[in-house]
């Protein structure tokens, strides 16, 4: 993400193979495939998403400062994710 004040902060490997990251200062979980544009998926601006992991459900989670975890599917093959707060 070409912001550095969007505060690259947490990164791990998702199921899907990328490298999936958070972006505490702007509300985004970003996601990165080698050759490829970086994407990102908006949450609420003021959720401060920060130390992100695969869970054992094959999506991945997120802490978040207000105090709740999102939950980040990958669509492994389907060409499209899945961004919520439980």
């Amino acid at each position: 993400m070409a912001d550095p004040t969007a505060g690259p902060h947490a990164l791990t490997t998702g199921p899907d193979g990328a490298l999936w990251f958070t972006l505490v200062h702007s509300g985004r979980i970003g996601r990165l495939l080698p050759g490829r544009e970086p994407t990102s998926h908006r949450l609420a601006p003021d959720s401060g998403p920060t130390v992100i992991a695969p869970g054992p459900d094959g999506a991945l989670w997120t802490a978040l400062e207000v105090g709740a975890l999102a939950r980040i599917a990958p669509a492994v093959g389907r060409g499209q994710d899945e961004a919520a707060r439980p």
